[in-house]
């Protein structure tokens, strides 16, 4: 297992010392317990007995292993995490549960609504049981609200949030985004919104109870889409059919795609020493209006420049004239990419349940002194029990729950 790290690698991260509960399934809620592990937190993932969570269900699946051990993405998402499988709506395992609550800092979950208070533990229970805890609940809409007990998807909260809106073509449907990101940007949100808060118990020793709403996180990523609306009374649509192919259009090269735009720094005619076609000094190429104007034109010029290059080649070439072009990454593309090598920006972690040794994203931000550290792989289910109850709740209580 490798270690992201940096030339001055400590013993301890950032938040050593705080202790985190994740109550919580799926991607949003484990993703936001991880990153307070990666910053040395000690997590303590509750799960549910048998089965686990349900992120243990997600794929990709490596289907020759045992269940529940099959899912590869529950491996990224819960590294850096011990787990004890509890039934916190039964009686007898919510005297566990207290007990570890009144020895954590933090506690993510992300049940529906009301969920908690139907089994008597709610969070002005919990808040009893540890007046300092911080309570970090993510869902769907949020705790409060008509929309606070529906069901929702990636798919559907990009459709509610407005980011589907503005996405795609014009003469074409909403366009969904790829993968995940409304849970993965939730994730991000409740990892920030939980360490405020435990910053502020800290002071005034007080816990308190934070209401991420993936829904919210979403929308208040249209700033400037909204901002239109507010002070121009205009609506931002999706792209024109016909666009300027310098205003990030993909281009095929002979192997990739890539982007250009202008505005990097350097002016338009450099583009005509990239390509050794001066052409690209005249007018009708170097005035966004005269290019609008014939769109089918400078694309097939582009075209041809590039026909023979290969994407990447042209982005190193372009860069360093201070051109703004972008590859178009793929997976294969960002593994082999020498710059996130460079940055020690991958860790490769493997796992006994599935046999697999996966490389994969370990670094959101670099921390001089305390940086980030996978220290331990993602759990087996209720792996970690007796050390947990031994190690958290003494002898005595861990005699009365085995």
């Amino acid at each position: 297992m490798n270690t992201p790290v940096t030339s001055k690698q400590q013993v301890h991260g950032a938040l050593n010392g705080v202790r985190v509960l994740d109550l919580s399934q799926g991607i949003a809620g484990p993703f936001a317990a991880r990153l307070l592990g990666d910053h040395d937190a000690d997590v303590i993932k509750v799960e549910p007995p048998h089965r686990g969570e349900s992120g243990r269900r997600l794929a990709p699946l490596k289907t020759d292993a045992p269940e529940p051990e099959q899912s590869l993405l529950f491996q990224y998402l819960n590294w850096n995490k011990r787990s004890i499988a509890l039934d916190i709506s039964n009686t007898l395992d919510q005297r566990t549960l207290r007990a570890l609550i009144e020895r954590s800092d933090i506690l993510i979950e992300s049940f529906r609504p009301g969920t908690l208070d139907a089994w008597g533990i709610g969070v002005d229970v919990m808040l009893e049981w540890n007046p300092r805890l911080v309570i970090t609940s993510i869902t769907n809409y949020g705790q409060t609200g008509p929309y606070a007990h529906y069901e929702a998807s990636d798919l559907t909260l990009q459709a509610m949030s407005g980011i589907m809106a503005i996405s795609g073509q014009v003469d074409r449907e909403p366009l969904k985004h790829g993968l995940s990101q409304s849970y993965y940007c939730a994730g991000l949100t409740g990892a920030y919104a939980s360490i405020m808060a435990y910053t502020a118990a800290q002071q005034d020793q007080f816990g308190e109870h934070v209401d991420v709403s993936i829904h919210e996180c979403l929308a208040s990523e249209l700033v400037l889409n909204e901002s239109y609306y507010a002070f121009l009374g205009a609506v931002q649509g999706r792209r024109a059919i016909v666009q300027d192919p310098f205003a990030g259009e993909p281009i095929a090269t002979r192997k990739g795609f890539v982007a250009f735009q202008t505005g990097g720094g350097a002016p338009f005619e450099t583009f005509a020493e990239l390509f050794d076609r001066p052409e690209f000094l005249e007018k009708r190429f170097t005035s966004p209006p005269e290019r609008e104007k014939r769109v089918p034109e400078v694309r097939a010029l582009l075209e041809e420049c590039v026909a023979d290059r290969e994407a990447k080649e042209v982005f190193l070439a372009g860069a360093k004239k201070r051109l703004l072009l972008g590859v178009v990454q793929g997976a294969s593309d960002l593994l082999q990419c020498e710059h996130l090598e460079d940055r020690k920006a991958f860790a490769t972690v493997s796992h006994p349940a599935t046999e697999t040794e996966l490389r994969l994203p370990a670094e959101l931000a670099k921390l001089s002194l305390t940086p980030t550290a996978l220290r331990r792989r993602a759990p087996r289910l209720d792996e970690h029990r007796d050390e947990v109850l031994v190690e958290l709740l003494g002898p005595s209580d861990n005699k009365e729950r085995v």
